[in-house]
């Protein structure tokens, strides 16, 4: 017998608008779940139990109204949430309650959802690994210890474990789509200018976005938050309330040129043999599908490994200012140590060198889209390696530590650099069972065109049927 959680969001959320199912049981039969899982998971950092049966028997009472009315849904610990605890992943500002929503997460609020809890994220974000003093680090059900990556882990562990039925994600430099991929999930990060900001912060690279098991979950996600409103600095073309969940079931009506790249362009290592035959098998449904693959070959200008020290020192210089706002210095002691060597290097970066920084950044960015632009649709595998055990990432050297978080994490970034969306797909699975995940990223503004290929390739793999096994306990 079909338990709640086997229903996707979309089934839900109609289950809900006919009054089949009531938020209130919903909501108990994840907290039940997430009693059961969360802490060995290292999913949550907060959950509200009381507040969400509460806030469930109350949209059970009403007329529904937004599109996610009376589901229960976690949001990252990333983004202020008006009324509840929220550290940003950091002990250091442990139990600091925001007046006021992030702008997303106020959009969330407005389509109904019930907030369930806090997703468990890395201090201040920059990290793909999600370990802090917290909670346990953030796991990929899939296997003993591997990491859910990050920033987003907790996210994906929740939905990939049945813990939620859909989770709020963000990503700065692959924050949604690496955790997504770890967990067998899909993440999108959407166009710059496609959903209201996060904070004008690290070159404007971050997006916040979905964490789902099935596209038309994802296109749901992104169509309740709705518009971007005025004052936004970025912005898309308008579109239809409805057009992410028309595009993601209707495949794109004309063959595309889809670029296929497997070069991670860090230094002599190659993507693991794992996430190559991910690309091939990608590849092969594509052109199964009427697409036709090139195979793309990175200009050596475009080695992502020489933007590393500028990175370090934009997320450094943000990282900073944000530390030096909202952290007492009392409390800096309680700081992660990458937090301190980031804070360390900030001190040490000169106004002059931060502008070079920047530079450097647009000038890459601009190089490859034009580079891009040959193709419709660029191919790649999601990271440079199926998910690691938790904490080979987390090194002393903050240096060592950001060297090996590019290495694994090589493809993504670029997404964030120029501003496009992209999406990871979970289509094959090591010989142990672990997901792998492949990206397609397209041109700015261009997100139909992912949502509609990324439907296409859902009903080839169908992905939504493969679970872990903690999704039957």
């Amino acid at each position: 017998m079909a338990e709640l959680h086997d229903l996707s969001a979309e089934a839900q959320c109609a289950a809900l608008r006919r009054r089949e199912i009531s938020s209130r049981e919903i909501v108990a039969h994840y907290l039940a779940r997430i009693e059961r899982h969360g802490a060995a998971l290292g999913a949550f950092v907060n959950v509200f139990a009381e507040q969400a049966l509460d806030a469930a028997r109350q949209a059970d009472a009403q007329a529904p109204a937004g599109l996610l009315h009376g589901l229960p849904l976690p949001l990252k610990d990333l983004h202020p949430t008006a009324g509840l605890p929220t550290s940003l992943g950091s002990a250091a500002i442990a139990g600091w309650v925001p007046e006021q929503d992030g702008a997303v997460v106020g959009r969330l609020r407005q389509a109904g959802i019930i907030v369930i809890g806090k997703t468990h994220a890395p201090e201040f974000g920059p990290c793909c690994y999600t370990e802090t003093s917290l909670a346990s680090p953030a796991l990929s059900p899939y296997g003993t210890g591997l990491s859910a990556s990050g920033s987003s882990g907790g996210a994906a562990a929740a939905v990939s474990a049945g813990l939620a039925p859909l989770a709020h994600a963000s990503d700065g430099l692959g924050s949604t789509r690496t955790p997504a991929s770890n967990c067998g999930l899909v993440g999108i990060k959407p166009s710059r200018g496609r959903i209201p900001s996060v904070a004008p912060a690290w070159y404007q690279l971050g997006s916040e976005g979905p964490m789902a098991r099935t596209v038309g979950d994802a296109a749901l996600f992104l169509d309740a938050i709705g518009p971007i409103g005025p004052g936004e600095i970025w912005r898309q073309a308008p579109w239809a309330p409805d057009a992410h969940r028309v595009a993601a079931r209707t495949p794109p009506p004309h063959r595309l040129r889809i670029g296929l790249l497997t070069d991670p362009g860090t230094d002599e290592t190659a993507a693991h043999a794992d996430c190559l035959q991910a690309c091939t098998e990608a590849a092969q449904a594509l052109e199964t599908l009427g697409h036709e693959i090139v195979t793309m070959v990175l200009p050596p200008a475009l080695r992502i490994w020489a933007l590393l020290e500028p990175l370090c020192d934009v997320i450094g210089v943000s990282l900073g200012v944000h530390v030096q706002a909202q952290v007492p210095e009392a409390r800096l002691s309680a700081l992660m140590p990458y937090t301190r060597w980031y804070v360390e290097r900030a001190a040490a970066t000169t106004g002059v060198r931060h502008a070079q920084a920047m530079a450097r950044m647009a000038a890459a960015a601009s190089a490859w889209l034009k580079w891009q632009c040959g193709v419709d649709v660029l191919l790649t595998p999601t990271s440079s390696a199926p998910a690691l055990p938790s904490c080979a990432l987390r090194l002393d050297d903050g240096w060592a530590s950001s060297e090996a978080m590019l290495r694994w994490s090589a493809f993504t970034p670029w997404a964030n650099f120029c501003g496009a969306p992209a999406i990871s797909l979970p289509v094959h699975q090591t010989l142990a069972g672990v997901p792998v995940g492949v990206q397609l990223t397209a041109m700015p503004g261009q997100d139909d065109v992912l949502l509609g290929l990324a439907g296409a390739l859902e009903q080839v793999f169908a992905w939504q049927r493969r679970h872990p096994p903690v999704w039957s306990r």
